[in-house]
């Protein structure tokens, strides 16, 4: 903590007692804040749901007994990772490399466009040989700057298509799933070691999952209404300023979105 906040020539503060620990809070390229904690108080876990039992091929688990996953809100374990886009991707990401010690498990470049260099990165924490997720971070290219979601880990399936159903009857929306990613295969969660290199993909929407339905304009921000038409002057601004969204980009983003 002392040498982030000697590095960044910011200061490090004491957080309130309710949290403990202390803080140094930090601007990335992108003007996001970024706080790094530490030493914060360990609270007691929440009580968690009971995962289910399941038979996979012959291999009987659950022999004359139900599976009945209690109708009740998902318990979230824990955040699993954020996703965040910037017109300013390569140097943000380089922040977040060189600043927080991150490492990168894949990048994604658009179609015919891999000379560019990529346009989207999934990082990690380096953690050595201790597995860690596919991902704490993700970052696209793209305009404008902005928080894109988060994601959080359930004990299993049943647990997060229940709590779904929940979401549902409160009249919330689904913009996509349920399925399975490509890069990371996780519904919940993967692991990877720190001796694998950063994968190159192209970046198409079939190239998102593995199975589930088919992604939908609600998700990447383009079905018709004010998110779509704030989009469209994101983009037209991005265009007019020095940085690294350009027209290349904007034809490799729209091609991405329809492939």
């Amino acid at each position: 903590m002392l040498r982030l906040a000697e590095a960044t020539g910011t200061a490090v503060r004491a957080l309130p007692d309710s949290l403990g620990g202390a803080a140094v809070d930090l601007i990335d390229p992108s003007g996001m804040t970024v706080r790094v904690v530490a030493d914060t108080r360990q609270l007691e876990s929440l009580p968690a749901q009971t995962p289910q039992q399941f038979n996979f091929g012959h291999e009987l688990r659950r022999v004359n007994a139900t599976q009945r996953p209690p109708r009740e809100p998902t318990r979230v374990q824990r955040l699993g990772h954020v996703v965040v886009q910037t017109t300013k991707y390569t140097e943000t990401l380089n922040w977040y490399l060189d600043h927080l010690g991150m490492i990168v498990s894949d990048f994604l470049y658009y179609a015919g466009q891999r000379d560019r260099g990529p346009v989207m990165s999934f990082i990690r924490c380096d953690r050595g040989q201790t597995p860690a997720d596919h991902h704490t971070l993700a970052m696209a290219l793209g305009p404008p700057h902005r928080y894109v979601h988060s994601a959080y880990q359930v004990s299993d399936i049943d647990a997060m298509a229940v709590g779904g159903r929940h979401l549902a009857e409160l009249g919330y929306h689904r913009s996509w799933g349920i399925g399975r990613h490509i890069l990371g295969s996780q519904i919940f969660d993967y692991w990877h070691g720190a001796t694998l290199h950063p994968g190159w993909a192209p970046f198409t929407t079939s190239g998102l999952y593995q199975w589930g339905p088919p992604i939908t304009k609600d998700f990447l921000g383009i079905a018709p209404g004010r998110e779509s038409l704030r989009e469209l002057r994101s983009a037209i601004g991005a265009l007019r300023r020095d940085n690294e969204f350009d027209l290349s980009s904007l034809r490799g983003l729209l091609r991405a979105a329809h492939s």
